[in-house]
C-alpha cells in the first residue's frame, strides 16, 4: 500500500494505492499520525486504486474512524469497487465511513 495526502481549504483526500492488508499496518498508522498532525475538518479515502482490503484492513478503518471522531473531523470513503466495495457494505462499514 502506498497513499498520499493532498490537503486544500481544510480539507484532506488520502488516495490510496494497492492492498490494504495487515502487513501495511504500520504504514496506516503513520499515515494517521500524519493526518491528525494536518488538522483536516474533514477527510476523504479515495480507494478507487485499491483492489483489496482484508479484515485487518477493515479493522484500520475503523481505527480510522475513531481517530476523525476523536480528532473533529468528518471521515468519508470515495471510490470503493468490486470486492473493497463489497467488504465494505458487507460489514456495514460503508454506514459508518460516510460514502
Amino acid at each position: 500500500m502506498e497513499y498520499r495526502i493532498d490537503e486544500s481549504a481544510g480539507a484532506a483526500t488520502v488516495t490510496f494505492q494497492g492492498d490494504i492488508t495487515f502487513s501495511e499496518n504500520v504504514t496506516f498508522r503513520a499515515m494517521l499520525k500524519e493526518l491528525g498532525e494536518m488538522k483536516p475538518s474533514s477527510c476523504v479515502f479515495d480507494l478507487s486504486n485499491v483492489g483489496l482490503v482484508d479484515s485487518a484492513g477493515l479493522g484500520m478503518f475503523l481505527i480510522a474512524k475513531e481517530h476523525a471522531d476523536n480528532g473533529g473531523f468528518k471521515l468519508s470513503v470515495t471510490g470503493a469497487q468490486g470486492h473493497v466495495a463489497s467488504m465494505l457494505k458487507l460489514t456495514k462499514l460503508s454506514d459508518l465511513l460516510d460514502e
